[in-house]
């Protein structure tokens, strides 16, 4: 099965196709839009996805933000600023009429970081996830 996968982050979006092998079999990316609306959101969505939704049987997709209830709250008013609602799955079921799922992209990571160590991990584990900037000079 492969998987339309989508990242979510302040400054661009990324799409994959992800085989059933867990190879990138194509990608692409766009600037995330300047003007933080909905309808931008969307329309940078569609034009990210639909080259790719054609050979794909599900989408999943990592953002920054918080993600609840399929929507996405962006706080921070430096990575999508001003989306609070935002009909994150929803969406992207319209666009692409494939089964779909999204999390926030350190609950992404920390998956990620789990599957890569392939059943070597003790019963705990903790995720540090931080954004570094640096000071203004």
């Amino acid at each position: 099965m492969t998987t339309l996968a989508i990242d979510i982050g302040g400054t661009k979006l990324a799409a994959a196709l992800i085989g059933a092998d867990g190879q990138i079999r194509d990608r692409r990316e766009l600037p995330t839009p300047a003007s933080q609306t909905p309808e931008a959101l969307r329309d940078a969505l569609s034009a990210l996805v639909s080259p790719l939704q054609a050979h794909a049987q599900r989408v999943a997709i990592a953002s920054t933000g918080i993600i609840r209830d399929g929507s996405l709250l962006a706080l921070n008013p430096h990575n999508l600023g001003g989306l609070l609602h935002f009909p994150l799955v929803k969406t992207l079921e319209q666009l692409t009429d494939l089964p779909t799922i999204a999390i926030n992209d350190a609950q992404a990571a920390a998956w990620a970081e789990y599957q890569a160590l392939e059943g070597d991990i003790t019963e705990d584990g903790v995720y540090h996830c931080f954004h570094w900037r640096r000071p203004a000079v």
